[in-house]
C-alpha cells in the first residue's frame, strides 16, 4: 500500500514513513496540509495519516479539504494532543481511525491491518 504522512514535525514524519517502508509498504511525507492537498493532485495513496495539529493549520480542516477532493480517502488521525472527544470528531468528519502520538508499532500495525483490509474491500 501507498501512504501520504502529514505532520509538520519532520523527526515524527521520517520515522512513520521509515516504519511504513519496514513492513514492505511505500510512504512520502508532507509537511503541510496544503502540501499534502497539492500532492493528491499529482499522485494516488491508498491511505493518508494525518497530524491533527500542523503549526497554524487545522488537521480536521485539512482533513475536510482531503475528503472534498477525494470523498473515498481512508485518512488516519494523529495526534499527541488525544481526546475521546477530539477522536470521535475525527471519525465524524470522515477519518477512518485515530492513533495517538507516539504509538507503538503494534497500534499502527494493528491499524494497518484494518487499512489492508478497507482497501481490499474497496
Amino acid at each position: 500500500m501507498d501512504f501520504l504522512v502529514v505532520d509538520d514535525d519532520k523527526t515524527f514524519r521520517d520515522a512513520t514513513c521509515f516504519l511504513i517502508d519496514d513492513e514492505g509498504h511505500y510512504a512520502e511525507g508532507a509537511s503541510s496540509g496544503a502540501q499534502a492537498v497539492a500532492t493528491l493532485k499529482e499522485e494516488k495513496f491508498d491511505a493518508i495519516l494525518l497530524d491533527l495539529n500542523l503549526g497554524k493549520e487545522n488537521g480536521l480542516d485539512v482533513l475536510n479539504e482531503i475528503l472534498k477532493a477525494r470523498p473515498r480517502q481512508p485518512v488516519v488521525m494523529f495526534t499527541a494532543q488525544g481526546s475521546v472527544k477530539t477522536a470521535v470528531e475525527a471519525m465524524r468528519r470522515g477519518a477512518v481511525d485515530f492513533l495517538e502520538k507516539p504509538f507503538q508499532r503494534e497500534h499502527f500495525l494493528t491499524v494497518l491491518a484494518r487499512l489492508q483490509r478497507f482497501h481490499e474491500m474497496g
